[in-house]
């Protein structure tokens, strides 16, 4: 298939392109901007912006979209919540609506979250038939954004599906998010700055998730999935950040003591697990790569950035 993909430059984005060049694919990126480590080329596009989205469309022809263009940093939810809504949300229903008058033959993947679930304890894996309870503003526009989906799919009767991915981790994730800040932390060690690891909340509980995993279950959608579902991607296992962190120290062969930043503290959530049945019976993905693999990687690829000398 062509494959368009919204949000290229992005963590997941670039290892979805990879993904679907590897499965055969031919795969066109398009984004707002360039960040370091995105493709050196790529499509404009500002999914704000209904009339950029139909000349890509145009342009590409796309037998499939893979939309993954939006903001994914959580807590820029209750910072900037209208930035967060014109993008996630309303930037959704562009693409959407752009599919619907001017490539209504697409397949479109739909990238939400599960955090349209909320962080509410559940006594079994939450199946894709489990409520919207989103208990922060990010997930808000997610559950909006996903709901949407489904509506276009059912009353356009659009070929159009939605995946809600658990927290994703592997190399080349902003330093904003847990693992890569943790790894930057402890290569400064390994260098030689004073042992000390400024930390968050190692209590929470949380299914990580390699994007590499992640991006395969995107191709594998893409290829068999059916129009109309919402599929959850995870682990399947809950870990805790804590054992994330003892992982990374031992990789990095530091032992460092452990500070508790308040501007990095988050009160302990009681996060569900979720069900991945869906996933594997129509289209046969299960996660591979286990989680020391993962962190492994993390580590490694902050190493191969950092600056000669630092």
């Amino acid at each position: 298939m062509k494959v368009l993909v919204t949000g290229c430059n992005g963590f997941a984005g670039r290892h979805a392109l990879a993904a679907l060049e590897a499965a055969g694919h031919a795969a066109i990126g398009s984004d707002v901007g360039s960040p370091a480590g995105g493709p050196s080329t790529y499509l404009p596009l500002d999914v704000r912006d209904p009339d950029s989205i139909a000349s890509i469309l145009a342009e590409v022809a796309p037998d499939a979209i893979l939309h993954l263009g939006g903001i994914a940093f959580v807590p820029l939810g209750w910072t900037q919540p209208q930035r967060v809504f014109h993008v996630n949300t309303i930037g959704t229903l562009n693409v959407l609506d752009a599919v619907r008058q001017h490539r209504p033959a697409a397949r479109v993947l739909v990238v939400t979250s599960a955090e349209v679930y909320g962080s509410h304890p559940a006594p079994a894996p939450l199946t894709e038939d489990a409520p919207y309870r989103p208990d922060n503003i990010y997930g808000v526009a997610k559950a909006a954004a996903d709901h949407a989906a489904l509506l276009y799919a059912a009353h356009h009767r659009l070929d159009i599906m939605v995946a809600r991915p658990s927290n994703h981790i592997g190399p080349g994730q902003s330093k904003d998010f847990v693992t890569s800040a943790f790894a930057a932390q402890l290569a400064d060690i390994a260098a030689g700055t004073e042992p000390i690891i400024r930390v968050g909340n190692l209590d929470q509980r949380r299914d990580f998730a390699d994007v590499r995993d992640v991006a395969r279950a995107y191709v594998r959608l893409l290829e068999q999935g059916r129009s109309g579902h919402a599929y959850n991607i995870a682990s399947g296992h809950l870990v805790l950040v804590r054992e994330l962190l003892a992982i990374l120290c031992d990789l990095a062969q530091v032992h460092p003591r452990i500070e508790v930043d308040p501007a990095r503290f988050r009160p302990a959530e009681c996060r569900p697990s979720y069900d991945v049945a869906r996933i594997r019976d129509h289209v046969g993905w299960r996660p591979e790569i286990p989680l020391r693999q993962t962190l492994a990687a993390v580590y490694a690829d902050i190493l191969a950035h950092r600056r000669p000398g630092a």
